[in-house]
């Protein structure tokens, strides 16, 4: 009997790699490549029980998790009447939602890759400095909280190294070939903005926040509310573009995320102008 070939059409190509990458991300997170400390942090901040003692007790047992969450809360509260330098009151500052997605940040920028070592170092800074961008933002429009506006401009590109991590070299040459979102989506099935709210959403952080690691590139393509984009998916999405240093005005989807914020040009204008000055002030966390 003669062997038959399945053959399958493009869209279920597709389809079928993006099963596959899914399934990998999620599985991620029960694995020896994520440590077990960001698993008990996780549970800790999860838990209603929970109390600022057990998640400490927990994050100093973890040097680079501790020193981050520590610089973190002086980097917020920039200007803060007086310096935060326990790990307790780095808690009580960031808040449950904001340690976990530290501890999952830390984590995951912490991989050993060899050959992208480099690339991962100033992808980390550039997500540092999207998080300040967003919490400028926040305060200028005084939509959402900084705390919120922090958290998804840190882990809006989370993505990239989780994608490193399942799909390894391949993802590594595409990176450094600065391939876009679409062409992510042709070789591996989905874009990393689709990766990262995959494995955030795996890592229960907030729902807003999922969002706005979804469409940090594209608002537009967001469920509306009120027939706006999410604010934070609006700020996260400024946020990035402030902090690639970058002013894409005919941009239609750059001119909607003003409006749906109900800013000016002037305003973004002086967000960044403000953003220049902290990031040559402030030293790196």
């Amino acid at each position: 009997m003669a062997n038959t070939v399945k053959y399958f059409t493009p869209e279920e190509t597709h389809r079928l790699k993006k099963e596959e990458l899914r399934s990998r991300i999620l599985e991620i997170i029960k694995i020896s490549t994520i440590p077990s400390m960001m698993k008990k942090i996780m549970d800790v901040a999860e838990d209603p029980g929970s109390t600022v003692s057990d998640l400490e007790k927990l994050i100093e047992q973890d040097p680079a998790i501790a020193s981050r969450v520590v610089a973190v809360s002086n980097a917020v509260f920039y200007g803060f009447s007086r310096k935060i330098n326990s790990i307790s009151q780095a808690i009580l500052v960031l808040g449950f939602d904001m340690v976990k997605g530290l501890a999952v940040s830390t984590t995951v920028f912490n991989i050993r890759q060899p050959g992208f070592a480099r690339e991962l170092a100033a992808l980390w800074g550039h997500s540092f400095e999207c998080a300040m961008a967003s919490i400028l933002l926040a305060r200028k429009t005084g939509l959402i909280t900084k705390e919120s506006a922090f958290l998804a401009g840190l882990l809006h590109d989370i993505g990239m190294p989780i994608m490193v991590q399942t799909c390894g070299v391949l993802y590594i040459e595409s990176y450094k070939a600065d391939e876009p979102c679409h062409k992510e989506e042709e070789s591996f099935g989905a874009s990393h903005a689709e990766a990262g709210a995959w494995f955030a959403d795996k890592c229960k952080l907030p729902a807003d926040c999922v969002m706005a690691i979804r469409h940090h590139h594209d608002p537009s393509a967001c469920p509306k509310e009120n027939n706006k984009a999410p604010v934070l998916v609006s700020i996260t999405y400024l946020a990035n573009i402030i902090a690639r240093g970058e002013k894409p005005e005919a941009d239609e989807c750059f001119k909607e995320v003003l409006n749906d914020l109900g800013m000016s040009t002037d305003d973004f204008d002086s967000v960044s102008a403000e953003f220049a000055k902290i990031k040559a002030a402030a030293p790196s966390s």
